[in-house]
């Protein structure tokens, strides 16, 4: 049986091989990780803290939460406000002229 929580290979491998590169950068001199690091803080920052220009409407859930209390109004005001059933509509049929006894049903 196989474990869930072990890490699989392939992954061990990348990180093994961004640990190498990032060992023999900061021994040839470090510089070349500032803009890498950089992007990666801000990326990282804008995840953690987005700019609420961008949200909508705050958090995932206050959208459902406005649609839950919206359905809960509707749904108070079906109840309220039952209406009458209808009564029987105006209609009626009109027998035809035609003699369809002796004629066969026909197919399309």
């Amino acid at each position: 049986m196989r474990k869930r929580n072990r890490m699989p290979t392939w992954f061990a491998v990348f990180l093994a091989l961004i640990a190498i590169g990032v060992v023999s950068s900061i021994l040839n001199g470090g510089q070349a990780l500032i803009v890498p690091v950089v992007i990666i803080a801000i990326v990282w920052i804008l995840y953690k803290f987005p700019p609420t220009r961008w949200s909508r409407g705050g958090s995932p859930r206050s959208g459902y939460q406005q649609a839950a209390a919206q359905s809960k109004k509707r749904q108070q005001a079906k109840d309220t406000s039952a209406k009458p059933r209808r009564g029987p509509s105006p209609f009626r049929v009109i027998e035809g002229s035609k003699n369809r006894d002796d004629e066969p049903p026909t197919y399309h």
